[in-house]
């Protein structure tokens, strides 16, 4: 006499629970993300200021403080506000000047959790 197999009854797929769970690893990643991107939007507009500036003959001729004071200006009217004078340096170099932005970025996430970014970004600033 031969013996029927009864076929085994495994769950497919995921449980509900499994499916909470992959749901707040998305969502995570979605906060994350939404805390990124303007930061990062505000970083390209900084370099984008800076790369005006390296090319504007008018600013070869400032002096470091009316450097700063037309880099704030700038960075003020594309939307950058939160942003230190102290962050910004200008050295001189063997070409000419050189113009370095370097700060750091802290994004609370959730409860004692934080996103910390650092930018650095330099041009060279022609005689």
């Amino acid at each position: 006499m031969s013996q029927k197999r009864l076929p085994s009854h495994r769950q497919e797929g995921l449980t509900f629970i499994s499916w909470i769970f992959v749901l707040a690893i998305g969502v995570f990643f979605v906060l994350i993300g939404i805390k990124m991107v303007p930061v990062y939007l505000e970083y390209f507009a900084i370099r984008d200021v800076l790369h005006n500036v390296a090319q504007d003959r008018s600013s070869r001729d400032m002096s470091k403080r009316q450097l700063k004071r037309s880099l704030l200006k700038r960075f003020r009217i594309n939307g950058v506000y939160d942003f230190k004078r102290e962050d910004i340096h200008i050295e001189k170099s063997r070409q000419g000047r050189q113009i370095r932005v370097e700060y750091e970025v802290r994004k609370p996430v959730v409860g004692n959790v934080s996103l910390v970014m650092s930018f650095s970004h330099s041009v060279p600033l022609p005689q």
